[in-house]
């Protein structure tokens, strides 16, 4: 058995005839479906690794086999475990999303909503792969103000819809948009 190390993270292991006959592996059946064989590839993976210095704890190990001249070729690639993230959502209180479309639509609907006077000061607006959106950090908002947004825009989302636009979008009016806005229409 001759273990060589390729790379930072892959080591080839050359089993020959004698080998495969000393292990009693055979390649038709070299798998870790079979008890026999996955206890001895475990071993050979072990002390492949401890031999070329490679630490596999926490990590994933890809095992690839190629049959040659009655013995077997076996490529070991250790991989980082993907983690994934989490977010965490700073306000406990909810927000509201809409989708406005285009300028026009956008500057018509804050118009509209300005004209209103309905007291929201919770409500900004941003920009995000060039669509507008107003995010109210209300749980609800006043039926004046819910009935045109019905007409002019769509709910998209809540909270996190709402935090991923901030992240990403650019920041129109952070505070009172619809005021601000408004009224210089």
């Amino acid at each position: 058995m001759l273990i060589d190390r390729l790379e930072q993270n892959r080591i080839l292991v050359t089993l020959c005839g004698k080998d495969m006959d000393d292990f009693s592996l055979d390649f038709n059946t070299l798998g870790f479906d079979d008890a026999h064989s996955r206890r001895i590839l475990m071993r050979i993976l072990q002390l492949a690794c401890f031999k070329s210095g490679i630490e596999v704890t926490g990590k994933n190990i890809l095992v690839e086999a190629l049959p040659v001249d009655g013995g077997c070729y076996i490529l070991l690639t250790v991989i980082e475990k993907y983690r994934h993230r989490t977010y965490k959502i700073k306000t406990s209180s909810g927000s509201l999303c809409y989708f406005l479309g285009g300028s026009g639509n956008f500057l018509d609907t804050v118009e509209k909503l300005y004209k209103q006077n309905v007291c929201c000061n919770k409500n900004s607006a941003y920009l995000y792969d060039n669509k507008y959106y107003l995010i109210f950090d209300y749980p609800s908002i006043p039926y004046k103000l819910r009935r045109i947004l019905l007409e002019y825009a769509v709910k998209c989302g809540g909270k996190v819809t709402a935090a991923r636009i901030r992240e990403n979008g650019k920041s129109l009016c952070k505070v009172n948009a619809i005021a601000q806005i408004g009224q210089y229409l």
